[in-house]
């Protein structure tokens, strides 16, 4: 009982429970197999967990497990996965290290060919890209990353500087001059700037350049917090009455702000409603990923003289992710008039 009790008195700390990984590189990652477990816990029930790699060859699955989505024989120096839920957000690093590297040795990685990616240098400086979401929030400033320097020189400190730094937007990143604690101060939105390409140096107590610079890069990860737009309106198509089932009639298309090459502006379409709703209430239907409306009625029943009313709206969704539930919505109303076709001969009132 005084076990448990202990154990229950015990203070959760949100995020991975291991933020660094040495892992040796494989011949080749194959697809689907497990390379390794993150256990990532927000102490109040992973609700909406979701996980970003820095490589797409790669994905975290919702149990932690990162698996390559394809056989892969090259991945780079490092993969950096960022996981995110409705409590807590935090970044874990692997480090891919050949067979005759040490693990777990800081000198030695020090010493890598290539630093990482980053092209060959001897500085004594080590950076690794990060990777920021957008919309984060309060409170700032935020820990976001760390440069290392293998070599202490006495009353030695950092200093950063770029867009984001001493140019503008000024101040939105800071180092800390001691420990090389990287942090942002305030909310990144992505589709202002997606990435920043920042400097490190070492200087001395004058402020002259002992080491570097060395470059810092800092990418903005996209969230999906954009709703599609249709900004080419108003709609307005023709179709001629008794055109085949499957005319195409006219385009609609949105606009999603996000990421492009991510779900967050994957789009589809749907009609949510038809006015009027006679001779059917399904007279057209729109293709979800190109826009197209299309006839799918007879031809018989796309009668103008029959018809209670030659001009018909459609109320259009788009919705981004995909189509899922989660995603976000935005609506226009298409106007599709049904032109006259000359398929009645004339009639006498009287026949004497």
């Amino acid at each position: 009982v005084l076990l448990l009790a202990c154990a229950e008195d015990l203070e959760c700390v949100p995020g991975f429970q291991q933020k660094v990984f040495y892992i040796e590189k494989p011949f080749e990652f194959t697809k689907d197999k497990l390379i390794l477990n993150l256990k990532f816990d927000d102490c109040n029930g992973n609700n909406q967990l979701n996980f970003e790699v820095s490589n797409p060859d790669f994905t975290v699955e919702l149990d932690g497990n990162l698996v390559a989505l394809k056989n892969v024989s090259e991945a780079g120096r490092a993969l950096f996965v960022h996981a995110r839920s409705e409590h807590a957000e935090d970044m874990a690093e692997i480090f891919i290290l050949e067979a005759n590297e040490k693990r777990g040795a800081l000198k030695e990685i020090l010493k890598l060919e290539g630093n990482l990616g980053i092209p060959r240098q001897k500085r004594a400086i080590l950076t690794t890209p990060i990777l920021i979401p957008e919309s984060q929030r309060p409170p700032f400033p935020r820990l976001v990353g760390k440069v290392i320097r293998s070599d202490g020189t006495e009353g030695a400190k950092f200093r950063l500087s770029g867009k984001g730094v001493d140019q503008d937007p000024k101040g939105i990143f800071r180092i800390n001059e001691m420990s090389g604690d990287v942090s942002v101060t305030r909310t990144l939105d992505r589709e202002e700037i997606a990435n920043y390409e920042l400097e490190v140096e070492v200087v001395d107590m004058n402020g002259k350049t002992i080491d570097g610079p060395v470059r810092l890069d800092i990418s903005v990860i996209d969230q999906n917090d954009n709703r599609p737009m249709f900004k080419e309106g108003p709609y307005i198509g023709h179709v001629m009455e008794g055109s085949a089932t499957g005319t195409t009639v006219m385009r609609v298309a949105a606009f999603d702000a996000d990421d492009a090459n991510t779900d967050n502006a994957l789009l589809r379409y749907n009609i949510l409603k038809q006015t009027p709703t006679k001779p059917s209430p399904n007279m057209f239907y729109i293709d979800p990923e190109k826009g197209d409306i299309v006839t799918v009625v007879s031809p018989a029943l796309l009668d103008r003289e029959t018809m209670e009313s030659p001009k018909y709206e459609l109320v259009i969704e788009a919705k981004d992710m995909g189509g899922k539930d989660v995603g976000l919505t935005g609506t226009a109303t298409a106007t599709i008039l049904i032109d006259d076709k000359n398929d009645h001969a004339p009639e006498f009132t009287k026949k004497e």
